[in-house]
């Protein structure tokens, strides 16, 4: 076997390791920022140094190579880099608008099966005004915001998720099917459910669990282009949307 190359059934002991690490570093440093006001203001940077620094750490102590191009760390190629963002922007948007606005009426309406859901979430259905009370807001600073969200957030997880833990397991378990042009299969499932998991387990907040279904976009994105980069650029994109219709809508 050449050297640097691995075996095509690809131990899954150094992402899960890693994983667990990275899921424990960023759960610590949120509670410790819930009791320390210093950690609180670095906690972000830190735990996006972890995901960054998380794949290289791990592939040194198993005596390995970490191959950026592999993990898609490229903005290459970027002309089909930019069709994959535009189909995912124009497929995924309305129907997270109307996912949005369905979602937040039919729960805080507090109607039938949904009324004890209504009481838990009194305290911000106190604010929804609906679509009729929908004014648009920017958030103050936001190319700030939306940088911030790219370096800081998107791009150390997708490096981590997309770019590490879905290479990792295509090895184990290449993907034999095919949606719109991208392999799919186990490693997108099972990177998109480790990424729920791991926002779960910081914050302990069940809702967090949510964000497997736009993983299963990131992880399709990453597959079709090849690169992390237009997985990146949505995931910070959608984060500072979500961010405007909240403060819009309540």
């Amino acid at each position: 076997m050449p050297e640097g190359q691995e075996p095509r059934q690809s131990s899954l002991r150094e992402p899960l390791a890693a994983y667990a690490a990275a899921i424990a570093i960023a759960a610590g440093l949120f509670w410790a920022g819930r009791a320390a006001g210093f950690v609180q203001q670095i906690m972000h940077g830190l735990i996006a140094c972890t995901f960054l620094l998380g794949p290289r750490l791990a592939a040194r102590i198993s005596g390995r190579a970490f191959d950026e191009h592999a993990a898609g760390i490229t903005i290459d190629p970027v002309l089909p880099g930019l069709r994959v963002l535009g189909l995912a922007l124009l497929v995924t948007w309305p129907a997270f608008v109307i996912g949005f606005f369905l979602y937040y009426g039919g729960v805080c309406s507090g109607q039938g099966a949904l009324r004890a859901w209504a009481e838990a979430m009194a305290p911000v259905c106190a604010r929804w005004h609906g679509w009729a009370g929908f004014h648009l807001r920017l958030p103050d600073g936001l190319w700030v915001l939306l940088l911030s969200q790219i370096l800081v957030v998107a791009v150390p997880e997708e490096i981590f998720f997309r770019g590490y833990l879905m290479s990792r397991f295509e090895l184990r378990w290449p993907s034999q099917r095919r949606l719109l042009g991208a392999a799919v299969g186990w490693p997108l499932l099972l990177s998109s459910l480790l990424f729920a998991t791991g926002h779960f387990l910081v914050d302990l907040t069940p809702t967090r669990l949510a964000v497997f279904f736009p993983a299963l976009v990131f992880g399709w994105m990453r597959s079709r282009s090849g690169s992390i980069a237009p997985g990146a650029v949505f995931h910070a994109l959608c984060n500072v949307f979500s961010e405007i219709l909240h403060d819009s809508a309540f």
